[in-house]
C-alpha cells in the first residue's frame, strides 16, 4: 500500500500531505549538472514518510550509480 492514495499504510489516517519542490535536499543527485527530485508523502497523523522519485525516466541512471542493497 503506498501513501499515494491519501491513506496512510502505517495508521490508516486519510491525513497524507504531499511536499515537493527543487532544493537539493529533495533530489537524488546524478551528476554535476543532473539530479531527479523526489516527492515526500507525510502522514500529520503519525508521522510516517515516504518518497517517491518524480521522473521515473531517471530511474536507470540511479539504478547505475548507486549501490544496490541486498
Amino acid at each position: 500500500m503506498s501513501m499515494k492514495n491519501g491513506i496512510c499504510p502505517k495508521c490508516e489516517a486519510r491525513a497524507v500531505h504531499l511536499f515537493s519542490g527543487t532544493g537539493a535536499e529533495l533530489s537524488i543527485r546524478l551528476g554535476p549538472f543532473s539530479a531527479a527530485g523526489v516527492v515526500y508523502y507525510v502522514c500529520t497523523s503519525c508521522g510516517y514518510v515516504e518518497l517517491f522519485v518524480e521522473d521515473r525516466e531517471k530511474l536507470p541512471r540511479i539504478a547505475e550509480k548507486y549501490p544496490k542493497v541486498g
